[in-house]
């Protein structure tokens, strides 16, 4: 059967303080400081990827504000481009309307130009046979200047009567 003596008890005692003194001096340290450093660059990979975080929230309210501001410059250039081309666009009605006004009265002009050409004409025609119907009915040739003259004024006073 088992015997259990003092001696052993606390020989084994001993043993087992020397063992523990030994493995925490050569290795317990040593995984200590193992586990340290991880926790070291687990702690410092942490810190530089909040720090990247924040830079890349900076980054983003940068480039946010920027894209913020390119929308209201292109607005800007929409908004002027619009007010260019309304300006342009009314120029050049007022243009087109003067030079129609001026075609018009051009037209016009030479309207009353060809209607007093006509009515001269037709006013020579009218004397004419009105001469060679006042030469039949007297029974003598009428073609002096005098009676040019006459029938000529004869012909405005109706022209003005009517």
């Amino acid at each position: 059967m088992l015997e259990f003596h003092l001696s052993t008890i606390i020989f084994t005692i001993i043993n087992l303080l020397v063992l523990y003194v030994i493995l925490r001096k050569v290795l317990f340290g040593k995984v200590n400081a193992v586990l340290e450093q991880r926790a070291q660059l687990v702690q410092q990979e942490i810190d530089a990827a909040q720090a990247g975080n924040r830079q890349a929230q900076e980054l983003k309210a940068q480039y946010e504000g920027r894209l913020q501001d390119a929308h209201q410059e292109a607005a800007k250039i929409v908004s002027d481009a619009q007010t260019r081309a309304q300006r342009v666009y009314d120029g050049t009605v007022a243009e087109a309307q003067s030079e129609a006004q001026r075609l018009r009265n051009e037209a016009q002009a030479q309207i009353a130009s060809e209607r007093e050409n006509m009515l001269r004409g037709a006013r020579q025609e009218v004397a004419s046979l009105a001469l060679l119907a006042a030469a039949k009915a007297a029974g003598r040739s009428m073609d002096g200047n005098d009676d040019k003259a006459f029938v000529d004024e004869f012909l405005s006073e109706v022209g003005e009567q009517a």
